[in-house]
């Protein structure tokens, strides 16, 4: 019998990609409760939403929950269930249904952390409500917490509506002054055969690390997420959470896993395309200093970074980019608590960032992946694979 998973849904406003995506997260997770007899949960947490959400849910049969009430449950038992009942077959086999309500907004990271303390299970497949799930993604992701150091493992991406590959494994570097985290890699199939495949296959050689678990599509270890805090609140309302968490969980001696074989399809930015894009852009710059002042120890680095951000600001009139400049000045204004937050991750820390790098440098240089840093650098990479097989 494999792990129970709680999956954690955070959704604001989003009652339309509820009722088109749900149905594939209830259909994966009873699958997976049937191949395993594990128990799953799914937990909604509606972040304060004006669209009739909580109503529909509740008609769909999901039950109110107060965090007293979630709080307090133990994490469930992974003993197996007497399976000469129906009734308990039926049991293991329905994912329970639960929703959280929040009376205000309180943004992604807060609403995320929320559905995790309310988890009754040991593993938690987070996901947006914009996400499609294949049948069988499940499975995979929950072998990689075999590692007793997986801190959370996350699926390859495609986009919805293209069917492009959009979401692989991450690479980690750091390079004029910030932490690079968005250069690319797939996994090469253990055959040539296998290239022609739509899907990567597990290789079986190497472990396919990542810089970052994607917060849309990702599995953790309830334990360890909540050991090590949560998502950050000085990220509220949104961006670079999931970036940070996977980070901290790095230098806390924790690791982070791609998992080809768990496959989704991703309408990108569904709940953000409501949200002024001028807004998002200041979030997302102010919360990527936040990030580095908060898990950027290596003194070198951190004076390079501290040049890089002096430069960019003192040009920002220049480059007509005044949202910078907003986004640097709300940083600065957390500095008190941000400074609080660095020296406790230093005092925890257990890999240094230049470890951490030689990593990712030695994956990259793996001959069982292939590093790209862009979607149109992968399909000329994919076009010229198939190309060559045909001809073969």
């Amino acid at each position: 019998m494999k792990a129970g998973v709680s999956i954690v849904i955070p959704s604001w406003n989003g009652l339309d990609l509820l009722k088109r995506f749900l149905p594939s997260v209830i259909a994966a997770a009873t699958h997976y409760s049937k191949e395993s007899l594990a128990p799953t949960e799914i937990i909604i947490v509606d972040d304060g939403s004006s669209d009739g959400t909580a109503s529909w849910l509740a008609e769909e049969g999901f039950l109110e929950a107060r965090d007293s009430e979630a709080g307090s449950l133990p994490i469930a038992s992974e003993a197996a269930p007497d399976l000469t009942s129906k009734a308990n077959l039926a049991t293991v086999s329905a994912p329970f249904r639960k929703l959280l309500k929040n009376e205000t907004n309180r943004g992604f990271g807060e609403t995320c952390n929320r559905g995790f303390e309310a988890a009754r299970h040991a593993l938690v497949f987070l996901l947006n409500n914009d996400v499609e799930v294949a049948l069988d993604s499940i499975a995979p992701l929950v072998e990689n917490f075999a590692d007793a150091m997986a801190f959370s493992a996350h699926c390859n991406v495609y986009e919805f509506e293209s069917g492009r590959q959009c979401g692989t494994g991450k690479l980690g570097s750091f390079s004029r002054g910030f932490i690079r985290v968005h250069r690319s890699y797939i996994a090469l199939r253990a055959g040539r055969d296998n290239l022609a495949n739509g899907r990567e296959e597990w290789p079986g050689i190497e472990q396919l690390f990542s810089m970052f678990a994607s917060g849309g599509s990702a599995m953790f270890d309830r334990k360890k997420f909540l050991d090590i805090g949560g998502f950050e609140k000085l990220l509220n309302p949104f961006y670079w959470e999931d970036v940070e968490i996977s980070y901290r969980a790095w230098k806390r001696g924790y690791s982070v896993f791609y998992e080809p074989r768990s496959v989704v399809r991703h309408r990108v930015s569904s709940t953000l395309r409501k949200i002024s894009r001028a807004v998002v852009r200041r979030a997302q710059q102010r919360n990527r200093l936040i990030y580095h002042w908060i898990n950027l120890h290596d003194s070198r680095m951190m004076t390079s970074h501290i040049f890089w951000v002096i430069l960019l600001t003192l040009t920002a009139p220049f480059r007509f980019q005044f949202g910078y400049l907003l986004a640097v000045f709300s940083a600065l204004k957390r500095l008190p608590e941000i400074r609080r937050r660095r020296r406790q991750e230093k005092r925890l820390s257990k890999r240094s960032d230049r470890a951490l790098f030689d990593i990712f440098r030695t994956l990259a240089e793996r001959k069982d992946v292939f590093a790209y840093d862009n979607t149109d650098e992968l399909r000329r990479f994919t076009d010229k694979t198939t190309t060559v097989l045909t001809r073969d």
